[in-house]
């Protein structure tokens, strides 16, 4: 069980870091107002969720290990468009 809590915080460790990497590289950009405004919304509410579990707002569960990895690859892959 510990190994597993540590994988989970290495692992949103991670992801946190490359949110605000793929963040800021967004907001350097120029482009539409309305598309730079909807990823960085997008962006922020995914940073809040690893944010939620290290403050003990709610608890890992299966679903967030299946859905938060298809969330992340989702918003690099609408990144990587622009």
């Amino acid at each position: 069980m510990v190994v597993l809590r540590f994988l989970l915080i290495v692992f949103n460790v991670a992801v946190v870091t490359f949110l605000i990497y793929r963040l800021l590289i967004v907001i350097q950009q120029t482009m539409e107002k309305s598309k730079k405004a909807l990823i960085i919304i997008g962006g922020v509410m995914l940073l809040l969720a690893p944010v939620g579990m290290f403050i003990g707002i709610f608890a890992p569960t299966f679903q967030y290990f299946l859905i938060y990895p298809i969330a992340i690859s989702l918003f690099l892959y609408l990144t990587k468009q622009l």
